[in-house]
């Protein structure tokens, strides 16, 4: 075999191969999880599931609910750059109010 069919993929006088293009691998996605406290009030919680997280007040109730029942509950799954802003305007806004609300990010299972 020649060099130029090592070095191009192709034997000399068949056509050009193109490169193959590049397969973009997805990006690992992040829960925003909300841990419960003994004292926000379960309508802030409610509010700023609405506000940051764009949930209609039903499902923001339910989550809400979730959290104060087990201790935690997701709130969102977004790629890490978005779960962190998410998580630190909700910590943010919380102590801003004076509430211990927390939350935090969590690498989600990939399979």
């Amino acid at each position: 075999m020649s060099d130029d069919y090592e070095q191009t993929g192709a034997r000399l006088g068949e056509g050009v191969v193109e490169p193959a293009e590049p397969v973009a691998k997805r990006p690992s996605l992040y829960k925003v999880v909300m841990l419960n406290d003994d004292f926000t009030p379960r309508e802030f919680v409610v509010d700023v599931l609405q506000k940051f997280f764009g949930m209609h007040r039903e499902k923001a109730y339910q989550i809400m609910m979730a959290v104060h029942r087990t201790g935690s509950g997701v709130a969102g799954i977004y790629v890490k750059e978005v779960a962190e802003t998410k998580s630190e305007q909700v910590n943010g806004f919380a102590q801003a109010h004076e509430f211990p609300l927390r939350t935090t990010i969590e690498e989600t299972d990939s399979d």
